[in-house]
Parts: C-alpha cells; sequence; structure tokens
C-alpha cells in the first residue's frame, strides 16, 4: 500500500523574474531536498496551479495518483 501525505502546504510567494525564473522558497528545497542541478517536472491543474516534482518522483507520485484514485472509486 502506498502511503503519503495528501495535505497542501502554503510556502509563501515566489516572484517570476524578467527572464521567468523562480526561486524555489528555501523551506520547500529543504523538505524535498532540491538541489542545484535537480530536474523538475512542471504540472498544471486546472488552468489556475502549477506545481512541481523532482523528476526522479514522478513513478512515486504516479502510485500516490493511482491509490488516490482508487480509494475515491472504492467511496463512490
Amino acid at each position: 500500500m502506498v502511503s503519503c501525505d495528501l495535505t497542501v502546504k502554503m510556502h509563501g510567494k515566489a516572484t517570476v523574474w524578467p527572464k521567468s525564473q523562480i526561486v524555489i522558497p528555501k523551506d520547500v528545497r529543504k523538505l524535498l531536498n532540491i538541489k542545484p542541478g535537480d530536474d523538475l517536472m512542471v504540472i498544471s491543474k486546472w488552468d489556475i496551479a502549477i506545481g512541481m516534482i523532482k523528476s526522479d518522483d514522478v513513478p512515486k507520485f504516479l502510485q500516490y495518483i493511482h491509490a488516490e484514485m482508487n480509494d475515491k472509486m472504492i467511496k463512490w
């Protein structure tokens, strides 16, 4: 069974600089162990929200989504 914390956390704000760059807040980099040179996948939802996932963590993230979908399907 896959177990994860599905809560959404607000970590402050990031400004988009003139070259379309952003700085990921330090607490997030530390929490997710993001280091210089790491590849991040950028995702969007509902045409209003974006998120990032370390490329190495995409398979684990997909397991979380699959487990959550199965859980919701069972509850219907």
